[in-house]
């Protein structure tokens, strides 16, 4: 048997992290789903795990931006009454972005299938794990649109403070380009002229002196 590190969360929503024994990942899953827990990565430890983080492809990466468009759109049809398929059924049909589409499909397709909304956000692997987590708690304690109100107002502040940073950086950025270039231009062109003048100027004075 195989050793994995698994990360889940209790019933309470708790996250852990453990190193479990299993024939395959998919056991493994399937083995801790049906005790109750979710979730979020089963990884193989050791060298398997160093040979799959290596693999084209292996890491996912979410567009947060895009993210936060489709759980607005969300929240704004599970307030207006539709049901969390239909709504998922609305919404993966009609998203613009290619990466993130496939996804929900999926989480719609398992959904379908009687899988717990925040069990199908974990499968796909690329969902926050607060994300996921919220999804939970939403579900035990029957307040998802609170939750995901909550969590559209987390990703915004979040989403904010990050350009902020990456403004507050970029002037910095942009001086230090513009003093490299500006060296760079002092060596090659202003120097070597100066020295030039400065050798033709003493030839000069030689020459007059002489």
């Amino acid at each position: 048997m195989a050793e994995f590190t698994l990360k889940y969360a209790d019933a309470r929503g708790e996250i852990h992290s453990k190193v479990a024994e299993g024939t395959s990942e998919q056991e493994l899953r399937d083995r801790l789903t049906q005790q109750g827990f979710l979730i979020y990565s089963v990884r193989p430890r050791g060298k398997m795990a160093n040979l799959s983080a290596n693999l084209p492809g292996s890491r996912k990466k979410l567009n947060l931006e895009k993210f936060l468009i489709f759980n607005q759109q969300f929240l704004t049809l599970i307030r207006a009454g539709l049901p969390i398929l239909k709504s998922l059924d609305l919404l993966a049909d009609r998203l613009t972005d290619p990466k993130l589409g496939p996804y929900i499909k999926n989480v719609r397709d398992e959904v379908r299938k009687g899988t717990l909304l925040s069990e199908a956000f974990s499968q796909q692997r690329i969902f926050p794990a607060v994300y996921v987590t919220s999804v939970l708690a939403g579900e035990k304690s029957g307040s998802l649109t609170e939750v995901l109100e909550r969590y559209i107002t987390y990703q915004r502040m979040a989403l904010a403070i990050r350009k902020k940073i990456i403004l507050s950086l970029l002037y910095p950025a942009v001086l230090t380009v513009l003093v490299f270039v500006l060296v760079i231009f002092l060596i090659t062109y202003v120097v070597p002229n100066f020295a030039e003048l400065y050798t033709s100027t003493k030839t000069s004075t030689v020459n007059t002196a002489g």
